[in-house]
């Protein structure tokens, strides 16, 4: 709010000292009929009226971003810096064609009186206060910092101007010839309107960079390189703009990353990328998108996997066997239980197209179809169907190492869950074979049961919950756990 206040102070008091010199220096003109202190006086009512551009600008550009403008209105301060320069340039081409006159057709000695130098003394004074004012929120504005340029070659426009009117007073005493004392108040605006139309070229040319949305010619290039350098990022695939609005950068990034990635990874790496744009551009507004890639010597399964996300589909059990002639995958595909098999055989179809796209072509595919799970079913504890459950585990071989067991009746059948105990050293490869040797006899044992689910845990895991005397597979009578040790 203060940095707001202080540039709309700055700017309004610019124009009130701009109105008074602009009005001293017109009666001072009228009077005397030098051009030098005219075109003074006209680059003082350009100013004047750049000035107010200026105020504008800059109340314009502090307005917050809204639904029209989401990049907010701080290009305002270049539009305004540009219309300083053009007034400028327009002003400068006009003093120049009337000094021309002056000079080759109609040569005139203006009056010298005490107010010129007065007028012009004052003027640099004014202006060398505008100019510190303005340089002090030039860094906030480029408005503010167009007008202090501006001011800056006024400063220097009227110290042409007081020697002009310097050699036209004493041009007897230095016996200076009459042609050149007829001439050195045109030479002198010509003078001043010549830097007047140089600064209107440069700034002119600057602002209309900086609306083109001109960077600096490395910019990009440099911040290509620091972001390949970052982990996970494919070679060649980082892809940066940017561009400015007023002082505050905008970059848009796009990078790709090996498939398989999690959203959690791609968050990091946009954080990364961030972290070393802002190195770069301090306080840069930084949007980041991440592309998932394919790339050279990518697992068979992260193919897969990739494939499935990209067409919406879940699979699970995945299988890669190598054989001899060929790679054959074998996986399920979960589709909606109601959905009619012509329309599940189209989905597996295009599914396996996509992986034989993407995998060597002597593959072969197996899909299974398997009706997806995602509504809450009902279900109920049946005490005799647990009973049954009980007596059927305390006859299993392994029954020592199941430590809990729940019987559920639902609408699709018995479902069996147990939690099995295990060596913690012992690999998921053996683990897992045990858990379906437990979950056959299971089977055998209860024809009716529809599935069995196991959940193994760590011994260590186990006996940190529970005395190591729970660990038996005989529990409480009318107890949903086969030990006593709660199921969850």
């Amino acid at each position: 709010m203060n940095m707001r206040f202080n540039r709309q102070v700055t700017a309004a008091l610019s124009a009130f000292l701009g109105l008074a010199l602009t009005l001293a220096k017109v009666a001072v003109a009228l009077l005397t009929g030098s051009l030098s202190i005219l075109a003074e006086a006209m680059d003082a009512a350009m100013d004047l009226l750049s000035t107010g551009i200026t105020l504008l600008a800059v109340r314009v550009a502090d307005r917050p971003p809204d639904d029209d403008h989401p990049y907010g209105h701080a290009r305002a301060d270049h539009l305004g810096a540009l219309g300083a320069a053009t007034l400028m340039g327009i002003t400068a081409v006009w003093v120049l064609w009337q000094a021309g006159q002056r000079i080759f057709v109609e040569p005139i000695i203006p009056s010298v009186t005490v107010w010129s130098f007065l007028v012009i003394g004052i003027s640099l004074g004014i202006n060398l206060v505008r100019v510190v004012l303005l340089r002090r929120a030039s860094e906030q504005s480029q408005s503010l910092a167009a007008s202090a340029v501006n001011f800056s070659t006024d400063m220097v426009g009227s110290v042409l101007v007081l020697i002009a009117l310097s050699l036209i007073a004493f041009s007897d005493a230095l016996g200076l010839p009459l042609w050149f004392v007829e001439r050195a108040d045109a030479l002198a605006a010509a003078l001043v309107a010549l830097l007047a139309l140089t600064l209107a070229l440069r700034l002119g040319r600057h602002e209309v960079r900086a609306l083109m949305d001109d960077v600096p010619p490395d910019l990009n290039r440099r911040l290509t390189y620091r972001i390949h350098e970052l982990p996970d990022v494919l070679p060649d695939s980082a892809r940066v703009r940017t561009r400015f609005i007023g002082a505050q950068p905008h970059v848009e990034v796009q990078v790709g990353t090996a498939r398989g990635q999690s959203i959690e990874d791609a968050q990091r790496l946009m954080n990364r990328v961030q972290t070393v744009v802002r190195h770069e551009l301090d306080h840069a507004d930084v949007i980041v998108h991440v592309e998932a890639a394919r790339t050279d010597g990518e697992p068979y399964a992260t193919t897969v996997y990739a494939i499935a996300q990209e067409l919406g589909l879940r699979v699970h059990n995945l299988d890669l066997y190598q054989l001899t002639d060929c790679v054959r995958v074998e996986l399920d595909l979960e589709l909606p239980g109601d959905m009619p098999l012509q329309q599940a055989h189209a989905y597996s179809e295009r599914f396996e197209q996509a992986i034989r796209a993407e995998l060597p072509a002597c593959s072969t595919i197996a899909v299974h179809l398997e009706p997806r799970r995602d509504e809450v079913q009902p279900a109920v504890r049946y005490a005799p169907l647990t009973e049954q459950v009980r007596h059927a585990i305390a006859s299993l071989p392994d029954a020592a190492m199941v430590v809990a067991s729940e019987a559920l009746l639902t609408d699709s059948g018995t479902i069996v869950t147990l939690r099995c105990a295990f060596p913690g050293g012992m690999s998921l490869t053996d683990v897992h074979t045990a858990m379906e040797q437990i979950a056959s006899d299971l089977y055998r044992l209860l024809p009716n049961v529809e599935r069995v689910q196991i959940d193994p845990e760590p011994q260590d895991y186990l006996a940190a919950r529970a005395p190591r005397a729970a660990l038996s597979p005989t529990g409480a009578p009318g107890s949903d756990s086969a030990s006593g040790l709660p199921y969850n």
